[in-house]
């Protein structure tokens, strides 16, 4: 019966649970009471993933004009909100940097100019991740870094064969290092045949540590990058979706605009420093748990004609990888990044007046901006159409636009939409029915406390619980709560949400926490115990890094000494 159970256990929660919940509905007609009701059928579904996060994100369409809470329009209406936009925009971006290979050139470079010793490996993939975990989802960064740190791995091991048998590899990421190889003694760069393998400016002698040693390096290699993409996704705006809960929360909380103050030039003056300390203390942490001192500090040194080789290695990999040289395509690529990056950056940098002040106050966002740039991706050619055809005097008539329709389509990862639009229409459905308020007077009397200590019982708290559900999901939760919460106690509701936010991010200890954690785990050589001893570490050390930050820095950039949102956002 147990197994019977276990099997169907997706379609038991999917009906069981709300009539489990039944109760609540009769017992209270109010609308805080219908609004709870949906609200925790969409979390039991949201965490234990019964169906499609997706899925379960269209029900409060379905839920919120069923019991009486809003009407469809109202609901719908918070799907399609400027916010969606703004990380649409951001995705679209992201998938033509992965269309024409930028991240892995970027990735590679900065691979090169790193040192031989594993303390530096380290840090170089954690800055590359962090890095371009900024502007990229975190899955997708994961999911590109994690194969190449294997690979180095598998040269800085006595036996690469076995460990990437070991690692469950699908046999792309070896067979390119063949290749590569292959390429590279055509070229005749050596004669010395020992010196097989890609990335051998990394390489380091395993003679001088033991096996038990080699497999703790694996393991900091691997949680490195998970760790890093989670670290550097909460460092901009639309590094994770769950930072877009924030602005959301506050507009359907404190009405349209007071999400002003949380734009993309203050976020980042805040988040950016807290992102760098956490990143340089989880290196520090990752080297202390599995390499240690002594090991860190083991390196080998070339001769010339080593390094000769090695970078010729490195320039040919970097070709097998991208498929191409550096070519007009990417260069207009990274043009257009650097362009939106600028106008998020200058539309209104506080200090002094932004672009934004052109036009009718109050009308341009950073959603604009987003989709300007996206849509000059999708007309902007992708060949120089002033450079003359080769061997002809002819000028390129067209060319395919940077980014095509069908590949946007096919790698823009939608859901998420689905996610912060049920996100938005949670908020609203709690503000309007009342339900915000309500658990705002019941945790009242946690409000006692300081509102630092309060801030950072709230950071551990959802830290915890973020390992459990999605970060998208718990913010959407508990963000609208938190702010009505403080708003109440006299407490700016930024001092709450911000570090409330940002928490969310922390999930380091568990594979299930955020796929970036599963992609790590996937690979093999992790056990769970390696995680939960060293994520629970982190958990702490973010937590309070990031309420030291915000008494240090917050409180100015986002004005946080008013006591009340209006006064802030009319800074």
């Amino acid at each position: 019966l147990m197994s019977l159970a276990w099997t169907y256990r997706n379609t038991l929660i999917i009906v069981l649970t709300p009539l489990i919940l039944l109760p609540l509905l009769l017992a209270e007609q109010s609308l805080v009471a219908k609004c709870a009701y949906g609200l925790i059928i969409m979390a039991v579904y949201w965490t234990t993933e019964a169906c499609p996060l997706a899925v379960t994100s269209l029900l409060p369409i379905v839920l919120f004009p069923m019991l009486g809470v809003l009407d469809a329009d109202s609901v719908s209406m918070a799907y399609t909100r400027q916010l969606n936009f703004l990380f649409m925009g951001g995705l679209m971006v992201a998938v033509a940097i992965e269309e024409w290979n930028l991240h892995r050139r970027i990735a590679l470079k900065i691979l090169m100019l790193i040192g031989a010793r594993p303390c530096w490996v380290l840090l170089g993939f954690m800055m590359v991740t962090a890095l371009l975990s900024m502007w990229i989802s975190n899955t997708a960064t994961t999911a590109m870094m994690v194969p190449i740190a294997v690979a180095v791995y598998d040269q800085m091991s006595d036996n690469p064969e076995e460990v990437d048998e070991e690692a469950g590899l699908n046999g792309p990421t070896h067979k390119w290092c063949s290749e590569v190889q292959d390429q590279t003694d055509t070229q005749n760069v050596t004669n010395n045949r020992n010196d097989e393998g890609v990335f051998c400016f990394i390489l380091y002698s395993t003679k001088q540590c033991n096996q038990s040693k080699e497999k703790n390096l694996r393991k900091a290699m691997l949680l490195c990058v998970s760790y890093a993409a989670n670290i550097g996704g909460f460092a901009t705006l639309i590094g994770t979706p769950a930072n877009l809960i924030l602005p959301g929360a506050l507009d359907s909380v404190f009405g349209e605009g007071s999400s002003e103050t949380v734009d993309f030039v203050s976020w980042m003056a805040f988040s950016v420093p807290v992102s760098l300390v956490c990143l340089l203390l989880t290196w520090i942490w990752l080297q202390i748990r599995f390499i240690g001192i002594r090991l860190s500090l083991v390196f080998i040194t070339f001769n010339r004609f080593e390094i000769k080789r090695i970078f010729t290695i490195v320039n040919f990999g970097r070709r097998a990888i991208s498929g191409k040289t550096t070519e007009f395509g990417e260069l207009a690529v990274l043009g257009h990044f650097v362009v939106l990056a600028i106008l998020w950056l200058t539309r209104d940098p506080k200090f002094v007046s932004g672009w934004k002040e052109i036009f009718p106050r109050g009308l341009m966002k950073d959603s604009t901006s987003a989709i300007l740039v996206s849509f000059s991706l999708f007309v902007f050619p992708s060949k120089n159409p002033f450079r003359k055809l080769k061997g002809t005097n002819e000028v390129r008539v067209s060319s395919p636009p940077l980014l095509a329709w069908k590949t946007a389509q096919k790698n823009v990862a939608w859901d998420v939409f689905f996610l912060l639009g049920a996100g938005f229409a949670l908020a609203k459905a709690c503000e309007d029915s009342g339900l915000t308020e309500w658990v705002g007077d019941t945790m009242s009397g946690l409000t006692d406390m300081s509102p630092a200590a309060f801030a950072l019982i709230i950071s551990i708290m959802l830290s915890l619980l973020t390992e459990f559900t999605s970060n998208v999901s718990t913010a959407s939760i508990f963000l609208p709560v938190l702010c009505r919460l403080a708003s109440h106690s006299g407490i700016h509701p930024l001092y709450i949400a911000i570090p409330a936010t940002i928490s969310c991010s922390f999930a380091f200890s568990l594979p299930v926490a955020t796929p970036p954690n599963a992609i790590a785990f996937s690979y093999g050589g992790l056990k769970v115990k390696d995680l939960i001893s060293t994520g629970l570490v982190l958990n702490f050390i973010c937590v309070f890094i990031l309420n030291g930050f915000l008494n240090l820095t917050g409180v100015p950039i986002f004005n946080l000494s008013e006591k009340s949102m209006l006064n802030a956002t009319s800074y």
